[in-house]
């Protein structure tokens, strides 16, 4: 939820030839030219993040100047570190011929290799070579800068970086902003060749059949790389979750990645650019695919390797990328009015898509980006790579960003919310307070189970019942978050939003309940990783708050795992939890009992019974209106094989067929219980 983020994201930074995006690798790379990267970690997981606030312009312009001592400190070192290498004037390898139109690495099929950057205030400015210590001038071109270099000089793994004098003569160490890898704490880049990848064949899945598992790489596994990842990932497929999201994983200065410090640079301390591929790779041959969350709603005010890139930048307006941009909750916007700064944001995500293979993209806070931005995005993205998913963070949810904006569907925060509410009014959870004698506000969880008003597909909408990264993570040490304040100001993982965490049998109960009901309810689920064992606390990225594997094998943790896979197959098994409609059905707001069927042609009628109460109905006696029909038990959250009440002498409703009698279920309901039934056959 972007106005819950507890952070400040601090930086953003022809046919027959292969255009590279050589970028910003958070390794190091050694062995520049030759034919293997072998990676030198430096890593920036301790950079301190601040609560977040509004940032007015004159607030950001004190920022920038002021605070920013960070990435003046992190520049300064760069300038001298690059005014101590000596470089040799090497004009005579520009002798490739013409240079290709694209911005960035551009390798041809004789050998040779084009660059250009978009530096038009530059009066001067070159591509340095760190084998030999070349310095080829380039030759301006309007608003660019490009050169043609002889074969050999530019090839997968080189590395390079931009000299630029400025219009007021400081000579100036840049990245190539469309770099696919680059060196953290330098300006050094590494050319990247996407075509040399070997991708396994992949059929990407129907849209309706996509169930999300959210995992931020760098604290998913201890030692925090896209290969560690890699091979957890059979632990997400036996889960039945056909989606990773990946958290965003290009080159930050913040902790959790909404900090880009430019939008095409690999974060080089989880591994490079190929070992992102592999991971992608992997997981299609698992049959998930790989959506991937980026972040171009803003810069940011630190690390911004994309501030005043050619030196020029009056009044602290950011320079040519972000001249004219608004002032964002996180920071300064892009320039989209520029077409060079259109085009480079199309192309970063793009890259995605055709350079990693990626499944889709998830679009942070869209609504902090210009409309018209947003409708070009999708509008190039789905003409250029139908069938990849294109989904939006948009605050609050908006059918229209469906409608009008081009996305195939948007994060739901709302659902969440007014389940932790109802467990705060009743006394539930950590927060106290006192009982409703009248009980559930079922009219809020109405809208939790069908679709909001405006939407016309169960797949606009996605849903997190037991919270995404923004309500389980926390970067206040567990303190309190005003803007949480309606539900107890705290960022905790579901079992302590319930109760007292994944040993409270209640808790457990209650984040079985609401995951089924999950996979039951009109949208496409998703899960953040830790919910699936009951992990508790909130998520951060230090070894005390990231994932703990070891919760994976005790009983509490191998009984909701049972419970997340025994739900995702419903889903997998009927195709009407994944495209039908869905109608409430009955409604009992002192006990806290709501019904709801999915409904769709040629397929049979799914009802959810979800008692979210404390009431135990064990003579059989609990009637649920469901119009006719006669059923079976398919799915109970009270299961003994998912830890369940049942040992206790708890009586669901077995495996044969229940009748309804003058339109009502009678059922055997027990308290904190999700019980899931297909109707076998009319009356």
């Amino acid at each position: 939820m972007a106005l819950a983020r507890s952070f400040v994201p601090s930086s953003v930074g022809g046919a027959s030839s292969r255009n590279i995006r050589s970028g910003s690798v958070r390794h190091a790379y050694a062995s520049p030219g030759g034919s293997a990267w072998r990676p030198i970690v430096s890593s920036v997981e301790g950079v301190a993040c601040r609560p977040a606030t509004r940032l007015t312009r004159a607030s950001y312009v004190i920022r920038s100047a002021a605070a920013s001592d960070t990435f003046t400190t992190h520049r300064a070192a760069a300038a001298e570190a690059a005014l101590a290498e000596v470089f040799t004037p090497s004009p005579h390898l520009a002798g490739g011929g013409e240079p290709s139109p694209e911005q960035g690495v551009t390798l041809h099929p004789d050998g040779t290799a084009s660059f250009r950057v978009w530096a038009p205030h530059a009066q001067y400015a070159a591509i340095q070579l760190k084998e030999g210590m070349a310095e080829v001038p380039l030759q301006r071109q309007g608003d660019d800068w490009a050169v043609r270099l002889v074969a050999g000089k530019l090839a997968h793994g080189t590395a390079y970086k931009v000299a630029i004098t400025s219009e007021d003569g400081r000579r100036l160490s840049r990245r190539d902003p469309w770099a696919h890898a680059s060196e953290y704490s330098s300006e050094w880049c590494f050319v990247d060749d996407p075509t040399l990848f070997e991708w396994s064949p992949v059929e990407r899945r129907p849209y309706d059949e996509t169930i999300i598992y959210e995992m931020h790489v760098g604290s998913f596994t201890p030692e925090g790389t896209f290969a560690s990842a890699t091979a957890k990932l059979s632990h997400i497929s036996g889960l039945g979750f056909t989606q990773v999201q990946l958290m965003p994983v290009t080159e930050h200065s913040d902790a959790w990645g909404y900090n880009p410090r430019q939008l095409m640079s690999i974060h080089a301390a989880w591994g490079t650019p190929d070992d992102l591929r592999v991971l992608v790779d992997t997981a299609h041959k698992l049959g998930m695919g790989v959506i991937m969350d980026v972040v171009y709603n803003h810069g940011a005010t630190e690390l911004n390797e994309l501030w005043e890139y050619d030196g020029w930048g009056p009044d602290v307006n950011g320079g040519i990328y972000h001249e004219g941009g608004p002032d964002t909750d996180w920071g300064r916007s892009f320039g989209f009015w520029k077409r060079e700064v259109r085009d480079y944001v199309c192309a970063a995500a793009a890259m995605w898509l055709k350079d990693f293979n990626c499944d889709g993209l998830r679009f942070d806070s869209a609504n902090d980006l210009p409309a018209d931005m947003v409708k070009e995005l999708t509008t190039t993205l789905r003409a250029a790579y139908p069938g990849r998913i294109l989904t939006a963070e948009v605050t609050p949810e908006n059918p229209m960003s469906v409608r009008e904006l081009g996305f195939d569907s948007v994060w739901v925060h709302s659902g969440y919310f007014d389940i932790i509410q109802q467990h705060k009014a009743l006394g539930r959870g950590h927060h106290g307070g006192g009982d409703w004698a009248a009980g559930w506000d079922l009219p809020r969880m109405r809208t939790v189970m069908i679709l909001h008003f405006g939407f016309e597909s169960p797949t606009e909408c996605v849903k997190y019942l037991l919270g995404s990264h923004d309500q389980v993570g926390c970067r206040k040490g567990g303190g309190h978050h005003e803007d949480y304040k309606e539900i107890g100001g705290q960022h905790r993982y579901a079992v302590d939003q319930y109760g007292g965490g994944r040993t409270d049998t209640g808790a457990t109960a209650s984040a079985r309940l609401w995951y089924a009901a999950n996979v039951a309810a009109a949208g496409l689920p998703m899960m953040f990783m830790g919910t699936e064992w009951n992990q508790s606390g909130w998520w951060d990225v230090t070894n005390e708050r990231r994932m703990q594997w070891d919760q994976s094998t005790d009983k509490i943790g191998q009984d909701m795992m049972a419970a997340v896979a025994a739900a995702n197959a419903l889903r997998k098994q009927y195709a009407v939890l994944r495209k039908g409609w869905a109608n409430i059905l009955h409604e009992d707001r002192p006990n806290g009992v709501v019904a709801f069927e999915r409904v769709f042609d040629g397929e049979p009628r799914i009802v959810c019974v979800i008692n979210a109460g404390r009431k135990s109905f064990q003579s059989g006696d609990y009637g649920c209106w469901v119009g006719g029909g006669a059923f079976e038990q398919i799915y109970s959250s009270q299961d003994p094989a998912f830890g369940g009440y049942d040992q206790n002498g708890v009586i669901t409703n077995g495996d044969g067929v229940k009748q309804s009698y003058d339109g009502k279920l009678w059922l055997y309901l027990p308290a904190a219980c999700t019980l899931i039934f297909k109707q076998v056959y009319d009356v």
